[in-house]
């Protein structure tokens, strides 16, 4: 076998294996009131929206941005619900929503305050 063919044949045997090997990230959007809440999520890879009230679930490629709208009462939330920067080897991700804001976990027990509701700005004519 000459060995330029062997060396390709390794080339796409390691990319192949890569390929089995690759990783996703776990989102987890839970609401903790369920006073109207809707909150949806849209990952990159798919362009597909993940939505509901209560609880919003997106499974995403490793490093792959997840952008997630919460809503509530004519209030918005607008936050990363994976950011590949800020989320960098962290396997599982989880968001709660609250009346007074955006909670970020990274063990779904610890959870900081990352984002508030944000009421649109009257338009007067």
């Amino acid at each position: 076998m000459p060995v330029t063919t062997f060396v390709a044949m390794l080339f796409a045997l390691a990319f192949a294996s890569s390929l089995c090997n690759a990783s996703i990230e776990s989102v987890n959007v839970d609401v903790n009131f369920s006073d109207g809440v809707f909150v949806s999520c849209n990952s990159e890879s798919n362009g597909l929206t993940n939505q509901g009230s209560g609880n919003v679930h997106v499974t995403v490629p490793v490093g792959q941005r997840v952008i997630c709208r919460a809503s509530w009462n004519g209030s918005s939330a607008l936050f990363d619900g994976y950011d590949p920067q800020y989320d960098q080897g962290h396997a599982f991700v989880y968001w709660e929503v609250r009346q007074d804001g955006l909670y970020h976990s990274w063990d779904d027990k610890n959870f900081v305050k990352k984002g508030v509701w944000k009421i649109p700005a009257i338009v007067e004519n």
